[in-house]
């Protein structure tokens, strides 16, 4: 009986899962059946189709229109179920606003707006949840521009976009006025960010797509203009008018939005990035189509295989002759951008758009990569030409790309060329060689190829590349630059260096090592205590790194055996910084080690972040910050010291409240200890907060 259940549970959440899938002429009756099955079998199984219900709509951000109308035929059959529905999904509503899950919040007010076309809860129900948006930005504090106003603005923008068939009916007038607000934020917002560019990425894009406001709002006008209608995708709660008009409205509780979030956490769309050209007719379909692209990206992060999986069939759901679709055309070479949409250059396009987001992107760097590869991997001819595309005229522009974005690219490529044997057309590309050595087409293509030797090795890399562009790569493969050879020092620094050596080889101690430099330098009579230090710290940096020099486990069990010698060298800020350069100097010819090097010295608190500023920024490198390796290493540091504080703010947090704590028992409990816990937090807190604040 239990495995008949469960197989009958199994069976509805298919059901759920699969319907409307395509655009087919049968969609309406498979609605009318599910619903038939969903309204019998929802007393036995109620978890189950709410369940999936719930994961439908937030998981398959572009079925709205279906799962709407499942929703309201189920509210048409039994209003008691309806209310259950639209109950369950308030409350999801609730705990994704608490949360700051705001795509989630945006996928769900998108349901809801559409709930008034199935009259499942009334037009003013809705218009309330939407004031509730507005209210931050309407009346006396219309001016004040903040990410958390920007967030709720967008919120409410792309819900009214979905409802204006609906809401329309009401009067123009109640539109209008919320259309007026939104205006008037749009408005102040274009102003107050005007001369901002810390969030453009191409810098030769036209200047009203880097506004994502008011590109919003020029499509909920475009849409306006066209009597509300939204014609991208099957809208099948227009098939069931006849039973919707006798349903029960529901009213929901008013929405309490959230005053605690950090700025950080609101979400607005990135700036969709034009790859290829588009017929400019059909902007409002490409808005919708990478609207649902973006929220799919976003809500499956989770799982990148299921994500490429459902990418490719949003397009299922479209109209006929919205989108061309090349994975399904007989002939997909005929398939031109310029005179129809693409589907798989929107795809592509929604990739990079999150890929290059600025001040960041919204999920790690590899995910975006990971999901390209699984999306070639399931239709290998197509997307390995449409991704190619994309990457040769985002090239094309990297002159005018912001430098973040630039390295953000070159990651990408690299992962993405590796897991596709390395081949890539690098002759195409081959006119940047001639270029001067710091110009962005010769940088990316040269630290692209380094990458990739990381990745693989130098030889194979050499085999891939035509003789043209063999010169971007090092002669010989990366490599440390040990500065005491044999033939470049004289006899008592050779006898220190030899010293020194032995005793590291010999796994003497730290103690051990910093006594032979002590004795060897204080037969230096010629020079002064400070210079004998100075000589010491180098030559004890030069040999652990040395001993660490075969590969990252070495390196860091060398660091961590000589962390105390090395920290007593660094006794000071000047001492830290040679300690870095020596670094520096040390693995010029390996950026992966430099890399890693200093991240270790950090952890190990032998240098600080603002040792590392310090040497990125000195006047030995001018002329080389377009190298990509410095930035990664200041973005590293940076994002390290930020992690810090958050960690110690949660600590200090968790630790006052251990100590405002009663505690029954009084006799059993160290009254000191949780004041001691305290004051130590507090302390490092303290010192990281002035670490990053010198960063």
């Amino acid at each position: 009986m239990v495995d008949e259940s469960a197989d009958l549970e199994s069976r509805l959440s298919s059901l759920i899962i699969k319907v409307g899938d395509k655009n087919a002429p049968t969609l309406q009756n498979n609605l009318e059946a599910l619903s038939v099955v969903l309204e019998k079998d929802f007393t036995n199984h109620e978890t189950t189709v709410l369940r999936t219900l719930r994961q439908c709509v937030l998981e398959l951000p572009w079925k709205v229109t279906v799962y709407s109308t499942v929703a309201g035929l189920l509210n048409a059959k039994n209003n008691e179920t309806g209310a259950k529905v639209i109950t369950l999904m308030h409350g999801v509503l609730c705990k994704s606003l608490i949360k700051g899950d705001w795509c989630s919040v945006k996928v769900i007010m998108r349901f809801f707006a559409l709930q008034v076309a199935t009259k499942t809860i009334s037009a003013s129900t809705l218009l309330s949840m939407v004031d509730t948006f507005l209210k931050p930005v309407a009346g006396q504090t219309a001016g004040v521009v903040t990410a958390q106003n920007s967030c709720f603005v967008y919120i409410a923008m792309t819900t009214l976009l979905w409802a204006g068939q609906a809401l329309k009916e009401l009067g123009s007038g109640e539109l209008e006025a919320r259309l007026s607000v939104i205006e008037q934020y749009v408005d102040v917002h274009g102003k107050v960010n005007a001369d901002n560019t810390l969030t453009t990425v191409l810098h030769d894009a036209p200047t009203k797509g880097a506004d994502v406001l008011a590109y919003m709002l020029s499509i909920m006008r475009a849409v306006a203009d066209d009597g509300w209608a939204i014609d991208a995708v099957c809208a099948p709660y227009t098939m069931f008018a006849s039973e919707f008009a006798q349903a029960t409205q529901h009213e929901l509780p008013a929405l309490e939005l959230p005053v605690d979030l950090p700025a950080s956490s609101y979400y607005t769309l990135p700036e969709f990035l034009q790859l290829v050209p588009h017929p400019s007719e059909y902007t409002v379909r490409r808005f919708i189509m990478m609207d649902f692209i973006a929220d799919t990206v976003i809500q499956l992060e989770g799982n990148r295989k299921d994500c490429a999986k459902y990418l490719m069939q949003i397009h299922g759901l479209c109209n006929e002759d919205v989108c061309s679709v090349m994975t399904t055309a007989q002939h997909p070479e005929d398939v031109d951008p310029e005179t129809s949409l693409v589907f798989e250059y929107m795809v592509a396009e929604v990739l990079f758009s999150f890929l290059t987001q600025l001040p960041e992107s919204q999920f790690r760097e590899m995910y975006y990569t990971s999901l390209a590869i699984e999306l070639r991997k399931a239709e290998p001819q197509i997307l390995a030409n449409v991704l190619e595309t994309a990457v040769d005229n985002i090239v094309a522009r990297i002159p005018s790309m912001d430098v973040e974005c630039s390295n953000r690219l070159s990651n990408w490529l690299a992962v993405y060329i590796s897991n596709f044997g390395y081949q890539w057309d690098w002759a195409k590309w081959e006119s940047a060689v001639s270029e001067q050595d710091d110009t962005p087409r010769r940088r990316f293509m040269q630290e692209t190829l380094l990458k990739l030797v990381r990745l693989s090795y130098l030889d194979r890399i050499k085999l891939q590349l035509p003789e043209s562009c063999v010169e971007l790569v090092p002669v010989k493969a990366p490599t440390h630059n040990f500065k005491y050879t044999v033939q470049s020092m004289d006899e008592r620094t050779r006898e220190v260096s030899v010293a020194t050596g032995r005793c590291l080889k010999n796994k003497g101690t730290a103690e051990q090592a910093l006594e032979i430099l002590q004795t060897h330098y204080a037969k230096w009579t010629d020079v002064d205590d400070e210079t004998r230090q100075v000589l010491a710290r180098e030559m004890l940096t030069e040999h652990v790194l040395l001993l660490g020099s075969k590969t990252f486990s070495h390196m860091l069990n060398a660091i961590e055996k000589f962390m105390p010698a090395l920290q007593q060298f660094g006794d000071s800020p000047v001492a830290k910084l040679q300690i870095a350069k020596v670094v520096e100097d040390f693995w010029c010819k390996n950026t992966q080690f430099f890399a890693i090097t200093i991240d270790k010295l950090l952890n190990y608190r032998v240098i600080d972040p603002a040792t590392v500023v310090e040497m990125l920024f000195d006047s030995s490198h001018v002329g080389a910050w377009s190298q990509f390796h410095l930035w990664e290493i200041l973005r590293n540091t940076m994002n390290k010291v930020n992690m810090r504080v958050e960690q110690l703010q949660t600590r200090l947090t968790a630790a006052q409240v251990a100590a405002d704590t009663i505690v029954a028992d009084e006799a059993e409990a160290d009254p000191a200890q949780p004041s001691e816990s305290v004051e130590h937090v507090e302390s490092v807190l303290a010192q990281m907060l002035q670490e990053q604040k010198d960063a």
